[in-house]
């Protein structure tokens, strides 16, 4: 049985997890100013992390903090250009590595993945302890499940979750291998764990996503909406799966902030 379980995660891990090492560009290239962090886990694994604070006064997240988690392939240095654009509009931010990816230790597992997240979480509210604002979570993809895990078990002021799936056993599924659904050894089970989540809840999903189907994005939307939670949805009409920001355009940011301002930080 434990042959059959080591094998099962591999392939698993095969799946879900497409590690990149190093870094091919930093967020001074983008002229942010950053700290490169190692983030230690309760394990004693370091993952590498960039904080990248916001001086900006008087713009729509002034004050917030956003704790980041990239999508399964890459690294964060693929997701900079979303990061300049809420710090320019007033948020500082934490983008974190999973373990394997970038400069950091370890490898990636579901289990390694909410450890580490959790410590993130801890450095996000260290680094964020003089500013004024909330505490965001935000994830895309499989950021948006790892994102929705921490969310669901941890205090926090709202939570971002962009092109994201209801379930690992859901998307094995969708490759038409027999028996798939049952032979995957993560859950990352989003469905039921965004029920729990208190804080208000902002979802994105693009209708021409063929990685995960949109179909996904509105099951968890009505999740939230069958516990009578707060939760807003931004359909990307011809959106993809990693440019529903890009394509919703200055949409995206306006939705976004009127979600901030009225749900966040102002119910």
């Amino acid at each position: 049985m434990r042959i059959l379980n080591s094998l099962l995660q591999s392939i698993t891990d095969l799946f879900v997890f497409h590690p990149v090492r190093g870094q091919h560009t930093q967020p001074s290239q983008l002229g942010m100013e950053f700290l490169d962090l190692r983030i230690v886990a309760e394990d004693g694994v370091r993952t590498q992390g960039w904080w990248m604070p916001s001086s900006v006064q008087g713009a729509p997240f002034s004050g917030a903090t956003v704790l980041t988690f990239h999508g399964n392939g890459g690294t964060m240095a693929d997701r900079l250009d979303w990061c300049q654009q809420i710090v320019s509009r007033g948020a500082s931010v934490l983008a974190v590595e999973y373990r394997g990816y970038g400069e950091s230790e370890g490898r990636p597992s579901e289990e390694a993945c909410r450890a580490d997240a959790c410590a993130a979480l801890v450095e996000a509210r260290r680094l964020s302890a003089d500013l004024p604002g909330p505490l965001l979570i935000h994830g895309r993809s499989l950021g948006g499940a790892v994102a929705i895990g921490l969310a669901a078990e941890s205090e926090h002021s709202g939570l971002i979750a962009e092109s994201t799936f209801t379930r690992v056993g859901d998307m094995a599924a969708l490759t038409g291998i027999p028996l798939a659904r049952k032979l995957v050894a993560y859950r990352f089970d989003s469905i039921d764990r965004i029920r729990e989540i208190v804080p208000p809840v902002f979802l994105v999903h693009g209708t021409a996503d063929t990685l995960v189907p949109y179909s996904m994005g509105v099951a968890l939307r009505d999740a939230r909406l069958k516990e009578g939670h707060s939760v807003r949805f931004l359909e990307v009409e011809g959106g993809e799966h990693n440019s529903t920001w890009q394509e919703a355009g200055e949409r995206y940011w306006q939705v976004l902030g009127q979600w901030f301002d009225e749900d966040v930080r102002h119910p």
